[in-house]
């Protein structure tokens, strides 16, 4: 479980990639909760790139092991997030907004992806054709 512990810090280099991407070209045309919103959905994708070559080096060896693969990584997620929401002088509800999707946030949506995305390379790469 250590390598993909250790293998989400290229989650993490992407998720720098996708926020860099933000501000460099859209993010100037849309205010900044609109931009944060669309960044998700391209966070999503290029998150897959990762996933799928870390699930390629490192093979899921079952559905068990990619449910916990994406529990941690969703996890480690949090964790970062919370820390720098306090370590930046943040309150916790501010990171608790970040999380209300009635309210327009779609922050967890990537905590999904990053759940079930393992579960979901795990079951493509193991799928049975029909002939």
């Amino acid at each position: 479980m250590l390598k993909y512990a250790l293998s989400w810090l290229l989650l993490f280099v992407f998720a720098i990639l996708n926020a860099t991407i933000r501000e460099l070209t859209y993010a100037r045309y849309f205010a900044q909760a609109d931009s944060h919103r669309i960044s998700v959905f391209t966070g999503i994708l290029l998150l897959a790139i990762p996933i799928y070559l870390i699930a390629k080096i490192w093979p899921f060896s079952s559905s068990k092991e990619a449910f916990r693969v994406g529990f941690l990584w969703a996890l480690l997620t949090e964790i970062f997030e919370l820390s720098m929401t306090l370590s930046g002088g943040r309150s916790m509800q501010d990171f608790y907004f970040a999380h209300n999707v009635s309210k327009g946030e779609f922050w967890p949506l990537i905590l999904v992806w990053l759940f079930v995305a393992p579960y979901l390379t795990w079951k493509i790469r193991n799928r049975k054709w029909k002939t």
